[in-house]
């Protein structure tokens, strides 16, 4: 993937105004709700950081509120910083944008949105199931949910995009951008006697009456690739994967598509090895080969310790033109072991199965803390002279 080797400057935005960590957080709502942006970059007593519209979603008296106290600093990127570099600063820390710095004054901003616009170019992006890269159990509410708790929801767990259902169906997906501009006024629409920045107590009402009622939504045979470009060209923060009956099944935002390039390291030093089944039953072999590693390397931030994968696939039985397959892997590393195994007809088929299996497994396995030396004070040994 060439783009993980690209230079910022290739994607950053302009960081339009620059704010001071002294300013008040009302104001940057305000250029926030203006611009259509989602960040702004402050500066100021030699410390830079980003304001998001999320860190304004907590926030309860916005006039009263100073950037500094809101905003995230993670970290500054140069110009001619590799997007590899960059997307995994953004995904190691947990944050959507990081300012763009020369010496010691703002250029730009490169965000999860930017990278995922230059994702949307990527043809190869139609090997990757949108399946194998969504987030799932996704976190939902219901139609007549208070807006209260979808705001205190999206804090306690750090998501800025819910699903909401009726009887099991999406009906709308309510956001932090939403609740954001929605509830609190910033100081460029505040208009005489009005309080600026003065956030509606209580937020009231159910999130139904707010909610987005047009959700990107995408079936379970949509590629990355799809669901790149319909978030790009719609301006969606998540697409949500929905069956036939409109239940969801994942969610994907541009975090889980940036993963593609931040596992591009891991992925080009796990071996994976594929054997039992000739190169004429199994043409894909190397599409087969990178499903494996990304299911892998998903997990390895939990099981650091993996270094091979082995899957072994059998033919079992033939019924008219259909073939049974019994396939095993195993994933591998000094001090841990991993099994699944799926069977089933047709080779592809029960591929897939093995590979759900395998994610399943992974997920639910755990690391076991390493122990540490206690440094409390030694009792001393009755059985030693002093």
């Amino acid at each position: 993937m060439e783009l993980a080797e690209t230079r910022v400057s290739e994607h950053l935005h302009s960081p339009g105004s620059v704010f001071s960590p002294d300013d008040q957080a009302s104001k940057v709502l305000g250029y926030l709700k203006d611009t259509g942006r989602y960040e702004a970059a402050a500066s100021g007593g030699g410390r830079t950081g980003i304001v998001t519209v999320r860190d304004l979603l907590g926030v309860d008296h916005p006039e009263r509120t100073k950037v500094e106290s809101i905003w995230e600093q993670v970290g500054t990127v140069r110009d001619d910083a590799a997007v590899i570099d960059v997307v995994e600063n953004l995904i190691d820390n947990g944050v959507r944008a990081l300012p763009v710095v020369d010496r010691k004054e703002v250029t730009g901003i490169i965000s999860q949105v930017d990278l995922m616009g230059a994702l949307a170019g990527l043809n190869e992006l139609k090997s990757v199931a949108a399946k194998e890269i969504m987030v799932t159990p996704v976190t939902t509410l219901n139609m007549e949910d208070g807006i209260a708790q979808a705001r205190r929801l999206m804090l306690d767990r750090g998501i800025s995009n819910v699903p909401v259902l009726s009887e099991y169906r999406l009906r709308g997906i309510v956001t932090a951008e939403i609740i954001v501009h929605t509830f609190i006024a910033p100081a460029s629409k505040t208009k005489t006697g009005d309080r600026v920045g003065e956030k509606v107590s209580k937020l009231p009402g159910q999130v139904s009456g707010i909610m987005d009622k047009q959700p990107l939504k995408v079936g379970p045979e949509a590629n990355a690739l799809n669901v790149t470009r319909e978030m790009t060209r719609l301006n969606k923060g998540a697409a949500l994967m929905v069956d036939d009956e409109e239940r969801v099944q994942g969610i994907i935002t541009p975090r889980e598509l940036l993963r593609l390039i931040y596992d591009l390291r891991n992925e080009e030093e796990l071996p994976v090895y594929i054997v039992g089944i000739t190169d004429e039953d199994f043409f894909e072999s190397a599409v087969a080969e990178g499903k494996v590693r990304r299911v892998v390397v998903r997990s390895m931030r939990m099981q650091p310790k993996i270094t091979e994968v082995r899957v072994n696939i059998k033919k079992q039985r033939t019924q008219g033109e259909r073939m049974r397959y019994d396939i095993t892997a195993r994933v591998l590393g000094p001090e841990v072991s991993f099994n699944a195994t799926n069977e089933g007809w047709g080779l592809m088929e029960t591929f897939d199965g093995l590979l759900t299996a395998l994610d399943n497994k992974l997920r639910r396995a755990k690391v076991e803390p390493e122990k540490k030396p206690r440094h409390g004070r030694r009792r001393p040994n009755p059985n030693l002279n002093p």
